[in-house]
């Protein structure tokens, strides 16, 4: 079991190297223009990245003309974003904080977030960012939430191991979910190919598992009207059957 709090220290050094691995600029640049055209953003709108890691999507979308904002509580990542934004001349807001306690109200146009970003928190911290995100947003805001651990799709998979390689880099990973807390709790293990010794460091990591159903409900509690859930971001609805899930949601 994780300790209260892991996040706090697990989005440093071995996870955010793999995690630059595992996300190709081509990969971010698609993500970045399915966004944009889900969230249907203006260029005068402004949207809100959050969690925004180094800013990867964030800054593909400012590359697009769009007035981004982003929000993190990793130092290092907030630190890389700002630097690439400089080293290609983009204005963008990069703030590093909690997203429970975002700086913004009735500012912006639109927000996502994107990745595995979803659920990490207890269902306290998890509420808190929904209705975080809500109190940013102008009447009529759209919110674009990605939730691969839905209940409909993470619980299908049954067995909680994979492994992958990026590069010299490789991920383990081994979890359980457990039905007494509703939590999926997992243990990733990083490989570093390029030591002699393999260079093994294991961290551990909880995650909130919500049913799609769950997730339409704590996003009208957060203060959307309306909510749409999809599978992909083609504009189909969410089915079992699906290979994602993502809820759109409008203030």
């Amino acid at each position: 079991m994780p300790a209260p709090g892991w996040w706090t220290t697990f989005f440093e050094g071995p996870a955010l190297e793999l995690w630059r691995r595992a996300m190709p600029p081509e990969v971010s640049r698609g993500q970045a223009a399915d966004i944009a055209r889900v969230l249907r953003l203006a260029p005068d709108e402004r949207v809100l990245d959050v969690p925004c890691g180094n800013g990867r999507v964030a800054l593909e979308l400012a590359a697009l003309g769009h007035r981004v904002s982003g929000l993190d509580q990793s130092v290092e990542f907030v630190t890389e974003a700002r630097r690439a934004a400089a080293s290609r001349n983009l204005e963008l807001e990069l703030v590093n904080g909690d997203m429970r306690e975002l700086p913004w109200t009735a500012e912006l146009d639109a927000a996502f977030c994107v990745g595995n970003s979803y659920g990490y928190l207890d269902d306290a911290g998890n509420r808190a960012f929904l209705g975080g995100v809500a109190r940013t947003l102008r009447p009529g805001g759209r919110f674009l939430l990605e939730y691969p651990l839905v209940a409909e799709l993470a619980l299908a998979r049954r067995a909680f191991r994979d492994w992958r390689r990026f590069g010299d880099r490789l991920l383990l990973s081994e979890g359980h979910y457990d039905p007494g807390t509703g939590r999926l709790e997992n243990v990733y293990t990083f490989v570093n190919l390029s030591r002699p010794d393999g260079a093994l460091e294991s961290r551990a990591a909880s995650y909130a598992v919500y049913t799609a159903r769950e997730v339409r409900e704590s996003l009208h509690a957060a203060g959307f009207r309306s909510v749409q859930l999809l599978g992909e971001l083609d504009g189909s609805n969410f089915e079992p059957s699906a290979a994602a899930f993502h809820a759109l949601a409008t203030r």
